[in-house]
């Protein structure tokens, strides 16, 4: 049986950092949470198809994953993805990767445009936790989406990094996405808050506290501290991020300009 289509539009934010460690799925997974917990209907797509880590952030065990769903090929626009789908108890869905690092050569970037219009068809939002990094498949999904948050926080080599990532995809005309999330914002480094403005070229950075405990002990049950510690700063800090999302008001439609060449050929003019 045909899955039920609905044919309006959600609205898909991709989470991408230059570098690992700055809790880029942490961010990804507690954000998805609180549009879910608001009562949005809500899929996270974990895009780190060889080693993802939703499944440990939300301690769960799927029974299928996207490399499933791709199987054939040829029915992937008419699949039942909700088949595929894993419901956690915060009513947060997921679409994992795949359970096997082999597995995610089965995921191709053409197939990228089909599984979001697919999951979008039937969520309010959709969210994308992206792999480091600028590849061809991230360049696919950031393509797609509506808002691309690029996580940091105050480590020298991850704001060099960061402030790297944000010129090159600039240079692909999608500055209009752009978030820069600085996470772990009060840590005392060599860095500090107040001099990211400058070295990122940005005055509307979001800007999310260091709490250690409680995202640890959040990792370690598998229910994310936006929903077990509402009350704590660093979960009124990531309820800002959700201000980026249109929530109640009427997403709009982006006419995306047609390429001559692919993503990956223009990037590599840089």
């Amino acid at each position: 049986m045909e899955e039920k289509i609905d044919e309006k539009k959600g609205e898909m934010a991709i989470f991408i950092s230059s570098k690992g460690g700055v809790g880029k799925t942490v961010m990804a997974v507690n954000t998805a949470a609180a549009l879910a917990s608001r009562g949005f209907s809500t899929c996270i797509l974990d895009g780190s198809f060889q080693f993802g880590d939703v499944n440990l952030a939300l301690d769960i065990q799927p029974r299928y994953t996207i490399s499933d769903l791709v199987q054939k090929e040829e029915q992937l626009e008419n699949a039942n993805i909700s088949n595929y789908l894993y419901t956690h108890d915060s009513g947060l869905k997921v679409l994992s990767a795949p359970l096997k690092p082999e597995l995610a050569d089965l995921i191709t970037p053409p197939m990228i445009p089909t599984i979001c219009k697919r999951l979008l068809q039937n969520n309010k939002y959709l969210i994308v936790d992206l792999t480091t990094g600028i590849s061809e498949i991230n360049l696919n999904f950031i393509e797609q989406a509506d808002l691309v948050f690029v996580v940091t926080d105050l480590e020298l080599n991850a704001l060099k990094n960061t402030k790297t990532m944000l010129k090159t995809l600039e240079k692909l005309d999608m500055g209009n996405k752009l978030r820069v999330i600085v996470n772990r914002s009060d840590t005392e480094t060599l860095t500090k808050a107040s001099q990211v403005p400058d070295m990122l070229e940005t005055d509307e950075a979001i800007y999310v506290s260091d709490d250690y405990k409680v995202v640890s002990k959040s990792l370690n049950i598998g229910i994310p501290f936006i929903i077990s510690k509402r009350k704590e700063k660093i979960s009124s800090d990531v309820l800002a991020i959700t201000k980026e999302f249109s929530m109640e008001n009427p997403i709009s439609v982006r006419r995306r300009r047609k390429r001559k060449r692919g993503l990956m050929g223009v990037l590599s003019r840089f």
